[in-house]
C-alpha cells in the first residue's frame, strides 16, 4: 500500500514536472497579478499594443496585468527574461513574432520558438520605410536612385535582426545599394532621430503613422499594413515591387507568449483571455491609431508558422551574412 502510494505521488510530480497534469490552483488561476513584458522603450509599437490588450484581459482575469518594459537587443533580452521564468502563467511576454524567430541568430542565445508557451497572436505590425517630407525623394525609385549616387546612405532599424533590418539587407543586396543600418532600442528614439535629421530614413514598425498624418513623415515604401500618407495609392508596396520575395518571413504577427511549460488549464485561460480582450472596441481602437487591425491566429497555427518561419530565416540570414 505504501509503495503504491509513494509511486502515485512520484508520476504525480513527474508529469507536472512536464506540464501534462492540470494545476490544482488552476481553477482559481490567477490569485495574482501577471506582468507582461515588452522588449522595447515606451513609445513604440510592442508597449502600445501590449496597452491596447491588457484591460481587456484583465477584465476577464480579473486580476491586474501589468505592462513592464525590458528593452535590448531587438528584444532579446525581454524574451530571455522570460523563457527562463517559472511557466506558472504569471509572467508573459507581448512581442512580435518576429523576436522568437530570429532570436537564434543573436549570439549567446540558446532558445529558439518551441521554447515558448505560445497564448495568441493578435495583430500585425504597419511595417515601412519613411523618410523626412521634404526629403529630395518622392517615390521608392527615386529613392533608390538617390542611393546609388549617394553611398553611406544611413537609415534607422529599432534594433539589429529586427524584421526591417533584414529586409532592408534583403532589399540592399536585390538592388545593389550600399546602405547603412543604425539600430536604436525601439520604434520611438528612431523617429525621433529620423525628424531630428540624425538619419535619412527609418525602418517603421507602426509608431511613424501619427507622424505620416501629421505630414512630417512620408512613406517611400509600403511592407505592411496601409500607408497613411495623403496619397497612399502613390505608395509604393513591398509585394508588388518585389512579387518574388518570401513575403511571409517579413509580416509575422504580434502575440502573447509565456515560458514552456504553462500547465494547460492555465494556458487555455490565458488564451481565452487575451482573445476577448482582443475583440474589445478598446483594443481595436488603440490599434487603429497605428495604422494596425485585430488579426486572431490560435496558438498551434502561430507556432507553427514561426517554427517554418524560423527555417526560412535561416537561409536569408546566412546569405545577406548577418549576424546581432
Amino acid at each position: 500500500m505504501k509503495k503504491s502510494y509513494l509511486l502515485l505521488i512520484g508520476i504525480v510530480i513527474l508529469l507536472a514536472a512536464v506540464g501534462t497534469v492540470p494545476c490544482i490552483a488552476a481553477p482559481d488561476f490567477p490569485t495574482k497579478p501577471i506582468t507582461l513584458y515588452v522588449g522595447f522603450p515606451p513609445g513604440g509599437v510592442a508597449g502600445n499594443s501590449a496597452r491596447a490588450i491588457a484591460p481587456g484581459a484583465q477584465e476577464v482575469l480579473k486580476q491586474s496585468v501589468v505592462v513592464e518594459h525590458k528593452p535590448g537587443a531587438g528584444g532579446t533580452v525581454a524574451a530571455d527574461f522570460v523563457v527562463h521564468s517559472n511557466p506558472d502563467g504569471y509572467t508573459l511576454i507581448n512581442a512580435g513574432t518576429s523576436t522568437l524567430a530570429y532570436s537564434m541568430f543573436t549570439e549567446g542565445v540558446k532558445w529558439g520558438p518551441k521554447d515558448f508557451s505560445v497564448i495568441l497572436g493578435f495583430t500585425a505590425f504597419n511595417y515601412a520605410l519613411v523618410v523626412p517630407a521634404n526629403a529630395p525623394y518622392k517615390t521608392f525609385d527615386e529613392w533608390v536612385k538617390y542611393v546609388k549616387e549617394h553611398p553611406g546612405y544611413k537609415y534607422g532599424t529599432y534594433g539589429p535582426l529586427s524584421t526591417m533590418h533584414v529586409l532592408m539587407e534583403w532589399i540592399a543586396k536585390e538592388m545593389n545599394l550600399k546602405i547603412i543600418p543604425v539600430h536604436f532600442k525601439g520604434d520611438a528614439p528612431g523617429i525621433a532621430a529620423v525628424l531630428g535629421g540624425h538619419i535619412q530614413a527609418y525602418a517603421a514598425a507602426g509608431t511613424h503613422v501619427a507622424q505620416v498624418k501629421a505630414g512630417k513623415l512620408r512613406t517611400i515604401l509600403q511592407v505592411s499594413g496601409e500607408s497613411k500618407d495623403a496619397d497612399p495609392k502613390s505608395v509604393t508596396r513591398f509585394k508588388e515591387r518585389f512579387p518574388k520575395a518570401p513575403h511571409e518571413v517579413f509580416v509575422l504577427p504580434i502575440g502573447i507568449f509565456g515560458p514552456k511549460g504553462i500547465p494547460g488549464p492555465v494556458k487555455a485561460k490565458l488564451t481565452e483571455a487575451f482573445k476577448k480582450a482582443a475583440k474589445t472596441e478598446t483594443c481595436a481602437r488603440a490599434l487603429s491609431q497605428m495604422a494596425m487591425t485585430v488579426e486572431i491566429v490560435e496558438p498551434d497555427q502561430l507556432e507553427k508558422d514561426l517554427v517554418s518561419a524560423q527555417e526560412n530565416l535561416a537561409k536569408i540570414v546566412r546569405d545577406l551574412g548577418l549576424k546581432r
